[in-house]
């Protein structure tokens, strides 16, 4: 159960040097970047603030976003994967031995799911993914999401998803492990605690995790999901998505400026 969300009013950001953001449905606006939304990363950006992308979006995607929008780069397939900015070659953060095998692996459990579930079906951009395998999450309920990830679970792999996709993963894989790789191995002057971990979905929910990072906000659609996270954040914007990152946004730059 959720308990009381404090809304960003309560925080007390001091000393912010990173926000690392999930994409969809936090960054975007209906499915799609805004103005309003690059003009608050190039603010960030002009204050001093760094911003990280954190997402479960393919390699294929991420290869040239990162270089494209105002961020120092980003995590791809939900830990998978980091681009830094300005580099060409992405950093591998989940060892895989035997691409090849591994790729086949992911794709035989996918149609054994297929064989409880021969609703699901895999995503346009499963061709551009290296360590993960993904399918759309459609209509399919919150205790269907529980019964797919109990499966892969048995067949040794972990599972998540976000408001667009479903994951088959790497059971060690996720958004918390890669960012603190990213931190440790490119970012090692920045603390967890000068972090601000923002996202909407459980894919997100290991960044939710105050023991790791102690800043989390949810913008306000993470709500939907009030009943399947582990993990809740410390604060919740007023307005959702795109909205609601803009709003976290102000508020650093006000609580910097004071």
């Amino acid at each position: 159960m959720y308990s009381r969300l404090k809304p960003l009013s309560e925080a007390s950001f001091t000393n912010i040097a990173l926000v690392a953001t999930d994409m969809d449905g936090t960054l975007t606006q209906g499915g799609k970047f805004s103005t309003t939304i690059l003009q608050a990363l190039e603010k960030l950006a002009s204050a001093d603030v760094k911003v990280l992308i954190v997402t479960g979006r393919s390699a294929g995607w991420m290869s040239g976003l990162s270089h494209l929008m105002p961020v120092i780069g980003a995590i791809a397939e939900n830990g998978g994967l980091f681009y830094p900015s300005g580099k060409e070659e992405p950093v591998t953060l989940t060892t895989i031995q035997d691409l090849k095998a591994h790729r086949h692996s992911l794709a035989v459990t996918f149609e054994f799911l297929k064989t409880t579930f021969p609703q699901i079906e895999e995503s346009a951009d499963n061709r551009f993914r290296v360590t993960d395998w993904t399918f759309n999450i459609g209509a399919l309920s919150p205790e269907e999401l529980q019964r797919l990830g109990n499966l892969c679970q048995q067949r040794g792999w972990g599972f998540t998803y976000s408001t667009v996709q479903c994951h088959i993963k790497p059971q060690e894989q996720d958004k918390a492990i890669g960012l603190l790789q990213v931190l440790q191995a490119y970012l090692p002057e920045i603390s967890p605690k000068q972090v601000v971990t923002v996202g909407d979905s459980p894919n997100d929910q290991s960044l939710f995790n105050q023991s790791q990072f102690p800043i989390s906000v949810g913008v306000a659609n993470v709500m939907q999901y009030a009943h399947q996270l582990e993990h809740q954040p410390s604060y919740i914007t007023q307005s959702a998505e795109g909205e609601g990152f803009c709003e976290l946004c102000n508020y650093i730059l006000h609580r910097k400026a004071t």
